[in-house]
Formats: structure tokens, sequence, C-alpha cells
């Protein structure tokens, strides 16, 4: 069986790396890889990186001046030697069979990815991953898409997912792709849909392999800020690069923007600060998407809805949104 690589940034998590880490050595896919990315950790971090590497001869640790979780996977691209390439956050954590289902779906369909369902965890309600093969047998949904179809789930939030840790790609499908330094929301994002341009086929699994953990507040629950900005410009670059491809493919792009729109605007309205420029700002650029987002199939009801009041104006909007969420308690 051919080698994977799997990329973990590392950066002050000396109290999850080791479960991380364990998760991926008692990984049942034989020929792997474990590159440790060290992105300048200050807290005995690197450390402990070069004593997990003593322990086993697949785990290979790159130090290097702290730069960011972007060029920390860069680095770990440039140097891993797998023919596959997998991601995984210090963090999380994995099933032991999570690589070895996505290699063989990929092997089944002929697929440049494959992409798998995870489990979004919190840190202290954390399910713990099952002894050895044990449920590996049980059967699970796969679904194949075209180039077309990737695409669509991708950006439609839909079971392929932005992330790039619930994926297993082809080596040299990631040729010429990397995660840009400067973007620092929605990174994922950007750099699968670089991917994804050249995807021909794509298999979804699901089975829930991976575990997401959640720590501290989510960025719906702050505040708005500069972050919810970055994702909103984020979100324009994709949608811009979809339309000369017409289609479906530009139709899903301006409702990523169109969803991405609602989604700030709706942390503004929940948690302020209140900006009124900006909201003309995103209500001229939600204007002409409004019509073709309510024809796609994917947007869920109270996306619907949230359109529509946007439209109406942002004071019909903030009313209806704590209306909806006193309602719904």
């Amino acid at each position: 069986m051919e080698r994977i690589s799997i990329i973990v940034p590392v950066y002050n998590c000396g109290a999850f790396l080791p479960r991380c880490v364990d998760s991926l050595r008692k990984q049942t896919y034989p020929e792997l890889e474990i590159l440790l990315v060290d992105d300048g950790s200050t807290d005995g971090t690197a450390a402990l990186c070069d004593s997990l590497a003593a322990a086993d001869s697949r785990i290979v640790v790159l130090h290097r001046a702290n730069g960011g979780v972007s060029s920390a996977r860069n680095a770990g691209l440039e140097a891993a030697r797998g023919a596959y390439i997998a991601f995984a956050d210090a963090d999380d954590y994995v099933e032991p069979d999570h690589l070895l289902r996505l290699y063989q779906a990929m092997q089944t369909h002929h697929s440049d990815v494959s992409i798998c369902s995870y489990l979004t965890e919190q840190e202290d309600k954390c399910t713990p991953p099952r002894e050895g093969n044990e449920g590996s047998v049980h059967p699970y949904r796969e679904v194949c898409y075209d180039h077309d179809s990737a695409v669509c789930e991708l950006l439609a939030g839909g079971a392929v997912g932005g992330y790039v840790w619930n994926k297993l790609y082809r080596r040299e499908l990631l040729e010429g792709c990397g995660f840009e330094s400067g973007v620092k929301i929605l990174e994922d994002l950007l750099f699968n849909y670089g991917v994804f341009e050249k995807v021909k086929t794509a298999v979804f699994i699901d089975t829930k392999s991976y575990h997401y953990i959640q720590r501290g507040q989510s960025a719906m629950h702050r505040g708005f800020g500069e972050e919810h900005k970055a994702m909103v410009e984020t979100a324009r670059r994709i949608a811009d690069r979809t339309a000369s491809c017409g289609g479906e493919v530009a139709a899903a792009g301006q409702g990523l923007l169109a969803t991405t729109i609602l989604w700030v605007v709706d942390v503004m309205a929940e948690h302020g600060p209140y900006d009124a420029a900006l909201v003309r700002e995103y209500r001229a650029a939600f204007r002409p998407l409004r019509a073709g987002y309510l024809r796609l199939k994917r947007v869920p009801f109270s996306y619907r809805a949230s359109a529509i009041f946007f439209s109406m104006g942002y004071g019909v909007y903030r009313v209806s949104v704590k209306l909806a969420r006193k309602i719904m308690g």
C-alpha cells in the first residue's frame, strides 16, 4: 500500500497533542508518515514533539518560526513524502480506521479525493475512539460526485464540507496548491476550492471517523469584528472565481457569498456592534444575489427567510431574528 502523509500543525498544544498523535499511531492503515509541524511553540510543545518522534519512527518533526497554521501546513506539504495527503488538527483525534476507510473508498471509486463525516464535540464531552477494528465492518453510505457536483457540495456547506481534515487527497492533485498565509478565516475553504477546481471525481463516506473538538466561543457567539469582515471577503473571492464557470458552479459561488453575508449580519444583529455603513455595503452586495439564492435547492428555510427579511431592511431583519430566537427558545 502506498504511503499516506498526515500533516498536523502544532502550536502550544501540549495538553492535547498526545491524544491526537496516539490516535494516529493506532491507525490500521500500515504505511503512514505523521508530520508534526511545530510552529514556534513556546510552552514546551516543541520538546514534546521530539519525544513523541523518538517513540515512533513514522513521526517526523519540523521545527520552524511562528507563521500561523496556513504556513505550517504549507511546510508540511513541502516535506511530505506520501502519495496521499491528509490533515489533522492537534487538538482533534480520529478513529483507528479513519485513514483506511478513506483510502479504500478512494481506490474503489477511482476518485481524486475522499471525504468522511465527523463528530463535533465540546472539550469536556469527548467520545473515546473505538478500540482496534471494533465496528469497522459496519456498512455505511457512499456517495460519488462528478466535478460540478463536488464543487457545488463544497461551496454549499454540504456533506463535502470546507475543512481539510475530513479529506484524503491524491498527492498530484495538490501540486501548485497551497494555503494563503494572509487568510485566517475560511482558509480551508479557499484552499479546497483551488483543489476541487482540478477534481474529476470525489467520494463521500458517511462514517464519523474524525472527532472535531470545539473550544471556547465560536465566531458565531462573539461580537462582530474583523474576522467576520474577512469571511465575507474570502467568500467574495471564491464567488468571483466561480463566475467564469457558469451554470450550477457559478450559482453555488454566489450562494456561498449570500450565505456568508447573512451569517455575519446575523452575528451583528445578535451580538453587535452595529455598523451602519457596513450594513449598507452588505445589503448592496446581497441585492443582486437574492433571486438566484432563493432558487438554490440547498438553501435551508431559515436562510430563505433571512434573505427575504434582510432585503426589506436591517431593522426588519434584526427584529425577525430576535423574534425567531424567542419562539425557538
